[in-house]
């Protein structure tokens, strides 16, 4: 999270931060009762709003029933708040699950996906609170998808790209990684992968460098890739194939092509059976 007058980053983080600021400057305006939720709670939790609309500031109003306000930078929803609120450095948000189970109605599915993922990761939530606040949701709309997102969320996912890429996997049909497998190299030494398919022996890794950059300059890039390279080679001296992917490549949808085409390639050494088709 940002305060008030500190540094926003640049990219695609400064609308996440520029957020949280507007957010920030509205909450004091709010009328009792008032608090921030949807993307204004996402970004209050320090959770990512990816392909979310980041221009308006969320709150819900302490009123049972639904409908939403509408104004040109601004949306006020209607919807009853018990045991839902928390405070974050003295101002009132919906907590996690509950913010979670909101913005998976009204989302994409994708962005929501991004979003249960990490919140379970950090342990800001459990996959119990995540399913009484969808029961708590019956009837309202978009709790199908909701019901969707929590059913598909796993808080073994590190990254928004390792998120996105478990979704366009599944999308293309093709059969789901275990996430976050443990290895020892010959060197002594332990990796862990990101995805791995074991009946391929595959393992699939997300670089999100491309996106959000890295600390360190050039010399720490270069070194991370000469780390990279060692650990590759110790991974593949176990036998298994390594394919690596960037954002550039789930924003040109080749995620699914490159692990079909890697699946296939194993399966002409008698690797997996017949499933990457």
């Amino acid at each position: 999270m940002y305060a008030l007058g500190s540094d926003l980053p640049v990219g695609p983080r400064a609308s996440e931060a520029l957020l949280e600021l507007r957010s920030r400057a509205a909450a004091r305006t709010l009328a009792s009762g008032t608090v921030l939720s949807h993307t204004s709670a996402l970004v209050m939790h320090g959770l990512p709003v990816h392909g979310m609309d980041t221009e308006v500031v969320a709150t819900t109003r302490n009123r049972p029933g639904s409908g939403s306000r509408r104004g040109s930078r601004t949306v006020c929803h209607n919807a009853d708040l018990t045991d839902a609120v928390m405070e974050i450095d003295e101002i009132q948000v919906t907590n996690p699950a509950r913010t979670i189970i909101d913005v998976a109605r009204t989302q994409g599915f994708d962005g929501a996906v991004c979003a249960a993922d990490e919140a379970l990761h950090r342990g800001l939530c459990t996959p119990d609170q995540l399913t009484a606040e969808l029961e708590a949701a019956a009837g309202r709309k978009g709790v199908a998808r909701a019901r969707a997102v929590v059913s598909f969320a796993d808080g073994r996912a590190e990254s928004v790209l390792e998120s996105l890429s478990r979704v366009s996997i599944s999308r293309a049909g093709l059969p789901m990684p275990e996430l976050q497998v443990e290895f020892v190299l010959p060197d002594g030494s332990g990796a862990r992968v990101d995805m791995y398919w074991e009946r391929w022996r595959l393992v699939g890794e997300c670089d999100g460098l491309g996106k959000y950059g890295a600390a360190g300059g050039e010399v720490a890039v270069r070194r991370r890739l000469r780390a990279e390279k060692a650990r590759q080679n110790g991974l593949e001296a176990l036998g298994n194939s390594v394919r690596s992917w960037l954002w550039q490549d789930w924003e040109r949808d080749r995620i699914p092509g490159i692990v079909r085409s890697a699946m296939l390639s194993r399966e002409k050494l008698g690797l997996g059976g017949k499933h990457a088709s």
